[in-house]
């Protein structure tokens, strides 16, 4: 009986080892498993940590090219946009650069050279300048279209549609044109006769005033052929002109100068 007493209690003696031998190796494993656990978690976190830090940096970058450029775009005006109308301007563009002397001299009543110093001349009147909303008509167009309308009295419309311009500008540039010639180059050009020393013959006229009136007399012819050669030259005044009388004025006296250019 002692014998099998002593043979349980080395039984439970051995299982008991046993189980404090598995439980050291669970508490041994379990602490290596959560120091594993907590090594890799801090890996993760530095990894986290520095991924944050570098998307801080880039958002930070992006924001500060945000403010650049906002900044950059507050200082600089933007440019307005208007509707305009596109129209064909191929005439002025690719047809008249080819244009011979003949052809000048047939379309614009004068010589290329002539055109290009009235440009020159009357540039400081006619000049625009070039606004937020569109690009302004250059010299020489404006000049071409001016000359146009007053060598063959043809309609702004018609105008407009050769130019690749609308009816309005038509009427600005010739209205431009003429005031610019009258006060610039008409001065220079006309100059009129002293009509106090032509006196009424009355019989007590002196030989100096007599010959006067007689030279005076014989330039009569002269001047009505020069009035059918200005009429001829600028059809303007030949034919119907249904413009204001303001311009109508100016227009004649702005056909008289050009034809002494």
């Amino acid at each position: 009986m002692e014998a099998i007493q002593q043979l349980v209690f080395a039984l439970f003696g051995f299982w008991f080892f046993e189980i404090k031998v598995h439980a050291a190796l669970y508490v041994r494993r379990l602490r290596a498993a959560n120091k594993n656990t907590a090594e890799k978690r801090r890996k993760l976190m530095a990894w986290v940590l520095s991924w944050e830090e570098k998307y801080t940096c880039v958002r930070e970058r992006q924001r500060r090219q945000r403010f650049r450029m906002l900044l950059l775009l507050s200082k600089q005006r933007r440019r307005p946009v208007i509707w305009a109308l596109r129209r064909a301007n191929k005439w002025w563009d690719v047809t008249v650069p080819g244009f011979t002397h003949t052809q000048w001299v047939h379309n614009f009543r004068m010589s290329e050279e002539t055109f290009l110093y009235l440009c020159a001349k009357l540039r400081p009147a006619m000049e625009k300048q070039t606004t937020n909303f569109r690009a302004c008509l250059l010299v020489r167009k404006r000049v071409a279209i001016a000359l146009w309308k007053l060598a063959t009295n043809s309609e702004y419309r018609s105008i407009g549609h050769l130019y690749g311009v609308s009816k309005s500008s038509v009427c600005r540039c010739v209205e431009d044109f003429c005031k610019a010639v009258c006060t610039l180059l008409a001065p220079e050009i006309i100059h009129f006769p002293d009509w106090q020393k032509l006196k009424a013959d009355n019989g007590r006229l002196t030989p100096e005033q007599q010959t006067y009136n007689k030279k005076t007399s014989r330039a009569w012819v002269v001047v009505e052929n020069a009035f059918g050669r200005l009429k001829g030259r600028w059809r303007c005044l030949m034919k119907r002109n249904d413009s204001d009388i303001a311009l109508v004025k100016s227009m004649v006296l702005t056909c008289c100068a050009l034809h002494n250019l």
